[in-house]
């Protein structure tokens, strides 16, 4: 009896009155004589085929192939006419006109698709005399249903399922309005008290500075001519009270690079100043360990290191002018040293990449606090490819414009163009404060910026897309802004890492976006009545506002966050969404089981809510001991931009000391961690350092003596692998005519073409059918500067494709030697031209 009020939507209720007549047109015997059997009535043959989900291309699944041609045998003059409303239009066509399209993305039970329903009927017709045929689409599944039946069978689906509560979740984090100044002034005295406690200060900075004199001190008798600088956040202030001191050797070419990291490891070993040294030379920047005795500091030697002095140098010279950027960057360093995500040996992030992201933040904000540098030179987006970033001087970051031209005429000094443009505004902007800047920081990266389709850059501030650095499409970019080649977060190299950070981001910004603890004793006399009412008022305008808006909010808000939630697999961070209503229960009940679990013994009757309480969900997340406010129910039903002085955002009518904010990963991160994966293996659970496939970790039987016989043996399964597989002198005489036909064929296509054989053809090293390596070249150009390879490349593709002898040719061109893929018929040689690889044929 529980859809006793909605009849009408129920295929045994429904009216054929005005339907059925308008579908006439398509019975053989014309409009007026109606057949009842093919009309377009649920009990028909034709209604059941009708309900079933159709493809994303529109035709349904259960229709027949004649359908058509069913259409098509009524009479001329309604075939007649049947056209000509199609050329009206939907002057005419009553039945199109009344149709209906309703999504049901965000529907997870029947009553939200009645509850759709009833909007879409009642908004310009009256329900009893409600005729409009209703279909039904998700989105999110690119499913099409025709009738309510197949409808309501794809929302039970365990896909479906997962993908709508994703949704729910996300437009409910869309729809958390801005924080009141009260609740940014509680949100910065957190942060402060982090700089405090955690940051570096002006004495840090002089003993980190000793540290820096002390090894000088060690090892510059025995290197000189060798300059020892800091770098890092020991520069940049963006480090901690313990973060490592990082000391860089820069030496003359003299010198090798291997020489002055074994001498500073062996004198740093025997000076008293310094415990505890050893050589870490397997990293990708080689280092020598050690610590400083006197002020326990953790120091870090490295030689050469002149990209990451580079940016030392840009990030310090950015702190001391701008004041908002420090802070700022040192908060969301801790806030992920407190999630784990900052540990490149786990699959985190380097540190500098958090200040990195701080950057393209202010840039990217609504008002700007930091400039981009392309926009700053008025260059378009087109010529960023062209744009880079070179060194530091005085407030200025110097920048070199390579205008690349195919005409190797030109002067190359008047092609090249330099410049430098200021760091930051002249005019210095009214201050923001820092719990705005805060949670406006930790909203962009969670639901705003694309983080899986873009890259975070610092040299523009427009949308930097992979496809324009062929970076693939998978978790997290930023680029390095003086070798932009290099993506910095490429040690982010778990999936599992990747969603665990974006979970902790939505949670850290949900936790400062709603009001906090303190603010429940002041705003709870209310009765639980009122509360719940509260509750569900702000739910049910959540659910309003994500049926109509919603593709609007995806396309401006969150693009890269629907992606990304859907890869999510239990956000706990999120609301969590009630089961469906009791008729269904028992068929959802294996399937959904995991939905309900903190349903069983709240000893409360939700049956009539679709989603849990505001405020029941919010102490959920992050225990039971805390209480958040239940203003955070009560958010008003209108979004943020409607906001008006008399009708403000949550918790801005109560003052600072209202509010209470502190740093825990139990906040963050839901009490979650990170699952450790093995990059060597892929396998988790473990770190390189402790992989058990590990060949260093291996050990190794000694080895039997060699006896006589046994070095005969030897002798002679070597001797015939090498009779069995090494090229005969025929085949290498075959390579070479190879070679010279294609020489005298590619001469009349390509004017001074150039072929020479190279590698296992060559070096006779290669396998019989080995693969044939040919490098091209062109008489007069030692090199290919100034050459556009593109076209020569394509040129070459075209003439491969005239000779008869030659199939499968494929022109690579991406690759950083382009090359010619081909297939000789006659011998079943597979080959490849490169242009000028000069190197590998030396």
């Amino acid at each position: 009896m529980a859809d006793k009020g909605n009849r009408k939507f129920s295929p045994r209720y429904r009216r054929p009155k005005e339907a059925d007549e308008a579908e006439s047109w398509r019975s053989p015997l014309g409009r007026d004589s109606v057949n009842h059997e093919r009309s377009y009535s649920p009990k028909t043959k034709r209604a059941k085929a009708s309900q079933s989900c159709s493809s994303p291309e529109g035709r349904a699944f259960g229709q027949s192939s004649s359908h058509k041609d069913r259409i098509q045998k009524g009479s001329p003059a309604d075939r007649r006419n049947w056209r000509e409303r199609q050329r009206d239009g939907q002057k005419h066509d009553s039945w199109r006109e009344k149709s209906r399209i309703v999504s049901i993305e965000s529907c997870l039970t029947r009553r939200d698709v009645l509850q759709l329903c009833l909007d879409a009927e009642g908004s310009d017709c009256d329900p009893k005399e409600s005729s409009i045929s209703l279909k039904f689409k998700c989105d999110k599944c690119k499913v099409y249903c025709e009738d309510m039946s197949p409808a309501l069978n794809h929302i039970r689906e365990r896909a479906h399922r997962k993908k709508a509560k994703e949704l729910q979740k996300l437009m409910l984090l869309l729809n958390i309005p801005p924080p009141g100044k009260p609740q940014c002034h509680s949100i910065s005295s957190a942060l402060e008290s982090v700089i405090t406690e955690f940051g570096l200060n002006d004495q840090d900075l002089k003993q980190r500075q000793n540290v820096l004199t002390l090894v000088e001190k060690v090892l510059q008798p025995v290197l000189p001519d060798c300059q020892f600088r800091l770098y890092g956040s020991s520069c940049t202030k963006f480090g901690f009270k313990d973060s490592d001191v990082n000391i860089d050797v820069k030496f003359p070419s003299h010198f090798q690079h291997p020489d002055v990291l074994l001498v500073a490891q062996e004198h740093l070993s025997k000076s008293a100043l310094f415990v505890n040294v050893e050589g870490d030379f397997y990293k990708r920047m080689p280092v020598v360990v050690c610590k400083e005795k006197s002020s326990g500091l953790i120091c870090k030697v490295s030689a050469g290191n002149e990209s990451a002095c580079l940016t030392t140098a840009y990030l310090a010279e950015l702190a001391n002018l701008e004041p908002q950027l420090a802070p700022l960057v040192i908060c969301f360093r801790y806030w992920a040293k407190v999630c784990c995500v900052d540990q490149m040996e786990e699959g985190g992030l380097p540190s500098y990449c958090f200040a990195l992201m701080v950057i393209s933040f202010l840039q990217r904000r609504k008002e700007p606090i930091l400039p981009s540098y392309l926009e700053s030179m008025g260059l378009p987006m087109s010529k960023l490819k062209s744009f880079s970033l070179v060194g530091v001087e005085k407030g200025h970051v110097l920048w070199v414009y390579n205008q690349t031209s195919n005409d190797s005429s030109q002067d190359k000094d008047k092609a090249v163009k330099k410049g430098k443009c200021p760091l930051v505004f002249k005019g210095r902007s009214p201050p923001v404060l820092l719990g705005k800047l805060w949670v406006e920081l930790l909203r962009y990266y969670s639901l705003e910026f694309q983080i899986p389709e873009k890259v975070i850059s610092v040299r523009t501030n427009s949308d930097l897309w992979r496809d324009l650095k062929d970076w693939p499409k998978k978790r997290i970019a930023i680029e390095d802004p003086f070798a932009v080649q290099r993506n910095v977060a490429r040690t982010l190299n778990s999936q599992m890492m990747f969603d665990y950070m974006l979970h902790c981001l939505k949670t850290t910004y949900k936790y400062f976006a709603s009001p906090s603890k303190s603010t429940a004793g002041k705003f709870s006399s209310n009765s639980q009545t009122d509360k719940s009412v509260n509750a569900v008022n702000h739910i049910d305008s959540v659910k309003r506002s994500t049926k109509v808006p919603a593709e609007d909010l995806e396309r401006s808000h969150a693009r890269s966050s629907l992606h990304s939630a859907e890869e999510l697999e239990d956000s706990d961070c999120m609301i969590e969404l009630e089961q469906d209503e009791e008729e269904e229960g028992e068929e959802e009940e294996d399937e959904d089981e995991d939905d309900d679990i903190e349903l069983a013994g709240s000893g409360c009757d939700h049956s009539g809510d679709e989603i849990f309480p505001f405020e029941r969900e919010m102490s959920d997340d992050v225990g039971s001991d805390v209480a958040y406010p239940e203003e955070a129910a009560s958010i008003p039903d209108k979004p943020k931009a409607e906001f008006t002085k008399s009708e403000s955002p949550v918790g801005a009518q109560a003052g600072p000391e209202d509010f209470q904010y502190v740093f825990s990963k139990r906040f963050f991160s839901n009490g979650k961690s990170p699952i450790l994966i093995c990059s060597l293996c892929k396998s988790d659970g473990h770190l390189k350092q402790d992989c058990p496939e590990d060949f260093r970790r291996v050990e190794l039987e000694p080895l039997p003596h060699m006896t006589l016989d046994f070095v005969k043996l030897l002798n002679e399964v070597c001797e015939q692998c090498f009779r069995d597989f090494a090229p005969d002198d025929v085949e290498v005489k075959v390579r070479e005519h190879i070679l010279q036909d294609f020489e005298n064929f590619l001469r009349c296509q390509v004017p001074g073409a150039k072929l020479v054989l190279f590698g296992s053809s060559k070096n006779g090293f290669g396998f019989k059918q080995s693969d044939l390596d040919i490098c091209m070249t062109l008489e007069g150009l030692d090199t290919a500067e100034g050459l556009d390879s593109m076209a020569v490349i394509e040129s070459l593709t075209k003439a491969l494709r005239k000779h008869h002898g030659l199939r499968n040719i494929l022109p690579i061109t991406t690759a950083k030697v382009p090359i010619v893929k081909f297939y000789h018929t006659k011998t079943g040689l597979e080959g490849d031209i490169s242009l000028y690889n000069t190197l590998v044929r030396e």
